[in-house]
């Protein structure tokens, strides 16, 4: 597909939707940053950038500024785009830059699919009628109680989950983790996979004696047992325990990930959809895992319709994908501005194939719910 036809970029529009809460309060909903193009001849592409809090303008900021800057660009197309937004980094691209690129690329993955009649998986060369495995993160903003989390954990197995990612030292000691892990073993069917989140603990040697706790709970992962940027520590880590150890979800750029490999500090890698500068990025580093029978399984904590849409697409086009990362809580507030391009049946995503993303978003009712929006002539 490098022959793709060329864009004509007319209008570029960006929302940063409102923090808010679900509606059963187990969780903050934090802000999402949502972008529109849109053609000269009238077609839409949608993207969105992953962003942290507090830093949602900063991102939204750097999109306005390339996109500002693309009519310099010759032709305007992914791989095109790709290649000017690596030469601008120089090399320094950085979280928020990604962050950024990756909306943006999304963005104009939609619009070549609709220009070509295709969904983007069969633009990416995947196949269509596929169907990848989810699971379902779990996270709560708030400070849970062992016996809330076994019911919340239930729950979701009864809607069809079989994969559920769990945080057992969020507000824990490392005993009581372990003892969280346990209760919820009991309480589930063994071959429900349950995925532990670390989410860095400040001392290494944490994730070393947690691992040893809860190995007979039979985990399916262990996620961020460090700050993935300590390669080798992290591959220390890996080689001590029995537990696939996940990595990713805060790095961007080809670098990082070869040289995360190539040390052997990881057995999945869970780059963000929407963060790790675009979806070329994204394959690239899953092709590059691949030869080295590393799993990837993407973050996406971002919108359950756009980004995770993406997301959805990309799996069902690599050939090492794990699971796509799920936010059941986050579906009824983006379900007011926007309908997802998949569905989730026993435990799997399956897209509606239609063209681009195929993702429908109701403009007005995402205003309703932004607190930022700009929109830009291009």
């Amino acid at each position: 597909m490098d022959n793709l036809v060329p864009i004509t970029l007319k209008k570029l529009e960006v929302w940063i939707t409102k923090k808010t809460e679900s509606s059963d309060g187990w969780t903050d909903i934090k802000p999402f940053l949502i972008i529109r193009l849109i053609t000269n001849s009238g077609l839409e592409g949608w993207g969105e950038a992953f962003v942290l809090p507090k830093k949602e303008l900063g991102v939204a900021h750097i999109i306005i500024s390339l996109l500002t800057e693309i009519k310099t660009l010759s032709k305007v197309t992914p791989y095109d785009f790709r290649n000017w937004v690596n030469n601008i980094a120089k090399k320094h691209r950085g979280m928020e830059f990604s962050s950024a690129t990756s909306a943006i690329e999304m963005a104009l993955w939609d619009i070549t699919g609709k220009m070509l009649d295709k969904s983007l998986c069969s633009l990416l060369g995947g196949k269509s009628i596929g169907q990848t495995p989810v699971y379902a993160n779990s996270w709560s903003s708030f400070n849970i109680d062992i016996s809330t989390l076994v019911k919340r954990t239930q729950d979701l197995v009864h809607k069809g989950f079989k994969s559920i990612k769990l945080y057992p030292l969020q507000h824990r000691t490392i005993d009581e983790g372990a003892e969280c892990m346990k209760r919820v073993r009991e309480a589930i069917d063994r071959d429900v996979n349950l995925m532990v989140d670390l989410t860095i603990p400040e001392d290494e040697t944490i994730a070393l004696a947690f691992a040893r706790l809860i190995k007979p709970f039979n985990p399916y992962w262990l996620e961020e047992p460090v700050d993935g940027e300590r390669t080798s520590i992290l591959a220390s880590i890996k080689q001590q325990i029995d537990v696939p150890v996940v990595t990713g979800e805060k790095q961007c750029g080809l670098p990082h990930f070869e040289k995360t490999i190539n040390a052997e500090a990881a057995d999945i890698l869970n780059p963000d959809i929407a963060g790790v500068g675009g979806m070329q990025d994204f394959m690239e580093i899953s092709h590059m895992a691949a030869k080295n029978n590393i799993k990837v399984s993407p973050h996406c904590w971002n919108t359950m319709t756009i980004a995770a849409t993406a997301m959805i697409h990309v799996c069902l086009t690599i050939p090492n994908s794990d699971h796509a990362e799920i936010f059941p809580d986050y579906f009824e507030f983006c379900s007011h501005f926007s309908k997802a391009g998949f569905k989730i049946e026993n435990g799997k995503a399956t897209i509606n194939n239609k063209s681009g993303l195929g993702v429908e978003v109701k403009v007005n009712a995402l205003t309703i719910h932004s607190s930022f929006y700009d929109k830009k002539d291009l």
